[in-house]
């Protein structure tokens, strides 16, 4: 009896420190008893909230090129609705020169940013591909303009945007892009020389274009800027045409915003008139407004024109949203 006694001690014993034994190697490699018989831990995986971070926007501008770059596999449409005085444009108003048979509209499309006499459409938007990168496009059709502008008439903007930033400074933004613009049409080319206009066409011709945005928060306030450049291929046009865009607005209540936005159009031409026949120059208010955790951003606002080659009356309203 004492014999088996002792046989179940030792069995006990034994039991006891192979248990031991083991807790020891399972703790030296960093495990404790809680987690032993813990279930693997879940795959991480993108919570509702992290993805409507992604798809939010924050495009509160008509003119002024937005500094933020989508992110990779979102895809932000946008689209515009513009009107300008019959007889004048924005971009390349109408000069009524003695050489002219009829008023002369010298309008081309300066990269989608500017409307022909008449009404304006844009539908197009931007997609990202990798982070901080993304590709973006835009079509455009003018319809009901003068006599001498073309009506519908068809232009293309495209090319790539690149994020300069880190994505987590929140308040700073800067994005550079550049791409391929076809005109809307080219109107007739100025000659400082003789004075004169020459040429025209129902067909634009081919360009390249290149531009800077930055954008900045302090607290309610947000200022922005764009310096946009192109060059169109086409004889008798200017080696390269500069627009500049700022804007500045301030959030009055809510995702409520209020401000006023400039244009400077053909500013190479400031001091002696080129292609276009000299500079233009426009101001005017906006009001923004976004909805639907902001993944949809509504701009409109009228401007007007501050020289005499500017525009008499502009307005735009405009919408892009998250996808």
């Amino acid at each position: 009896m004492e014999r088996s006694i002792s046989k179940v001690v030792v069995r006990a014993y034994g039991a006891s420190m192979a248990f031991a034994l083991a807790l020891v190697a399972h703790t030296a490699h960093g495990d404790d008893l809680s987690t032993m018989n813990a279930p693997p831990p879940a795959v991480d995986k993108p919570t509702p909230e992290d993805d409507a971070a992604r798809h939010a926007i924050d495009r509160t501008w008509l003119y002024v090129d937005d500094a933020h770059v989508a992110a990779p596999l979102v895809f932000v449409e946008t689209s515009s609705v513009s009107y300008t005085s019959v007889g004048n444009s924005p971009s390349r108003i109408v000069s009524p020169f003695p050489s002219c048979s009829a008023p002369c509209n010298s309008y081309n499309s300066f990269a989608g940013n500017t409307a022909t006499p008449g009404g304006m459409i844009d539908v197009g938007g931007e997609v990202g591909l990798l982070p901080r990168f993304s590709v973006m496009a835009i079509g455009q059709i003018g319809v009901g303009g003068s006599d001498n502008v073309p009506s519908p008439n068809a232009g293309l903007v495209a090319g790539v945007r690149f994020q300069a930033l880190p994505s987590d400074w929140k308040n700073t933004h800067l994005a550079f892009s550049a791409g391929y613009l076809r005109e809307a049409w080219q109107g007739p080319v100025y000659d400082d020389d003789t004075k004169t206009w020459s040429g025209g066409s129902p067909n634009g011709d081919n360009g390249a274009w290149i531009q800077g945005a930055f954008s900045g928060d302090i607290d309610r306030f947000r200022l922005a800027a764009t310096l946009h450049g192109e060059h169109v291929f086409s004889a008798g046009r200017d080696p390269l045409d500069i627009m500049v865009e700022a804007g500045a607005s301030y959030r009055v209540v809510g995702d409520f915003r209020a401000g006023f936005e400039y244009v400077g159009q053909d500013l190479e031409e400031s001091f002696s008139p080129g292609a276009e026949g000299g500079a233009r120059h426009f101001l005017g208010p906006i009001a923004s407004l976004q909805l639907l955790s902001d993944r949809l951003t509504m701009v409109i606002g009228p401007a007007i024109g501050l020289t005499v080659r500017s525009p008499d009356f502009l307005g735009r309203f405009a919408l892009a949203y998250g996808f």
